[in-house]
């Protein structure tokens, strides 16, 4: 019981961290495939931009995530 509750927490403070450290990644990956309509075209392989917003959402989110892995793993200590 204690070794799943360890890796649940080991798995949140990474994907915690990776939110964080890589916040590009998860929002291309969560848009692929998806176009806005304003969208005029562009050179072909070129990589669009995000807004500074949601990179900082995306970054707080996995502050948040890493913060409650933290204080899961916390738990089983105390």
């Amino acid at each position: 019981m204690v070794a799943r509750e360890l890796i649940a927490a080991v798995l949140g403070v990474g994907f915690g961290l990776v939110l964080v450290a890589f916040p590009q990644a998860f929002i291309r990956s969560w848009t692929a495939g998806r176009r806005r309509p304003d969208r005029t075209g562009g050179e072909y392989g070129e990589d669009g931009t995000f807004e500074d917003k949601w990179l900082w959402v995306v970054r707080g989110l996995g502050a948040v995530v890493a913060l409650i892995g933290l204080g899961f793993g916390a738990t089983l200590y105390l």
